[in-house]
Order: C-alpha cells, then structure tokens, then sequence
C-alpha cells in the first residue's frame, strides 16, 4: 500500500488581550469561539495549539509578564508508513517577541515542556517562534 504525503493545518489557535481563545482554519480561515470540526485531525492539532497557549500564559505569569494577544500555528504531517497517524506535529508562535523580546525561545521551549496535550502524542512535536 503506498501512502501519499498529506499536510493538516495550519490550525491557529490565538490569545486576545482579553483572554478570549479564537481558534482559525487556515491564515484566510473565519475566527471561531470554538476547535475547527472538519476533521478530528484538526481538532489534535486545534487541542495541541490552545494546550500551548495555555502553557506559555503560565510561563509568561510564573515570569511575572504581562502576556499579551499571541497566537499558535500547529500543522501535521502525515506518517508514509501505516499505521495512518501523524509523523510530526509542528507549533510556531507568533507576537511573544512583542512582550518577551529577550526571552521568547526560553517561553516557547519551556511552554513546550509543560504542554500536556503535545507530550501525550507519539510522534515528533517540535515548538519554535515564527518568522
């Protein structure tokens, strides 16, 4: 059985300066109140990037930063051997720098360790700032 290459995402998950989580398909996708539900694909990926916005707003506080509006893009990548699952997960956050100019890498690397959702999975998941 040969398996073909397929990309999921990107599923951005954002933080408004006043704490309401927004959730979109796509850069050009509509912001909804709520995880997309086209597939359960993108509802892993939708878990996995609120799961890291909840994780660098703890960071962010433990650090005594003001965390302003940011946002996670998470895409996967499908695995081209079966079993069907995802090869790699992918998280870039953007608008830390904006808050955190001297320690975005430490967030995000820290944010990363403590994201329960993203640790759970099987599969390389990697978190680095966008750009």
């Amino acid at each position: 059985m040969k398996i073909r290459p397929k990309k999921f995402g990107p599923v951005i998950t954002r933080i408004s300066d006043r704490s309401e989580v927004t959730f979109q398909m796509g850069a050009d996708g509509a912001a909804l109140p709520h995880p997309p539900v086209d597939t359960p694909v993108d509802m892993l990926l939708a878990s996995v990037g609120h799961c890291m916005v909840k994780s660098v707003i703890i960071v962010a506080k433990g650090d005594k930063l003001d965390a302003g509006p940011f946002s996670v893009s998470v895409v996967g990548e499908k695995a081209l051997d079966l079993p069907g699952r995802l090869q790699t997960v992918r998280c870039e956050v953007s608008g830390i720098a904006d808050w955190a100019p001297d320690g975005e890498a430490e967030i995000i690397a820290r944010a990363k360790a403590m994201c329960t959702v993203s640790n759970t999975l099987n599969c390389e998941v990697t978190a680095k700032a966008a750009g």
